[in-house]
């Protein structure tokens, strides 16, 4: 299998480990302690530049599919599994 074809497997395996980290913080998680978490757990495989690039669009979807709520701006900006929000 070539890298070219690997991609669509490996965006979908950081999908999964991002939506279930910021299930785990219902207070919220910010961009770069996703990243984090995500190399220091091995869930990623490929260089740190690659994995800011990807988790980047991953949050970027799952926020326009309504599962993930983004709140603050700039490097406060924080991210919320939107399942946990009640009627706010």
């Amino acid at each position: 299998m070539t890298d070219h074809e690997k991609l669509p497997q490996e965006l979908c395996r950081v999908k999964k480990a991002v939506k279930a980290l910021i299930k785990q913080n219902p207070g919220g998680i910010t961009y770069p302690e996703i990243c984090n978490r995500l190399q220091q757990e091995s869930i990623f495989m490929g260089t740190y530049r690659n994995l800011l690039s990807m988790t980047s669009s991953v949050l970027r979807l799952l926020v326009e599919e309504g599962t993930v709520l983004c709140r603050g701006e700039g490097a406060a900006k924080i991210f919320l599994y939107a399942g946990n929000q009640s009627s706010r």
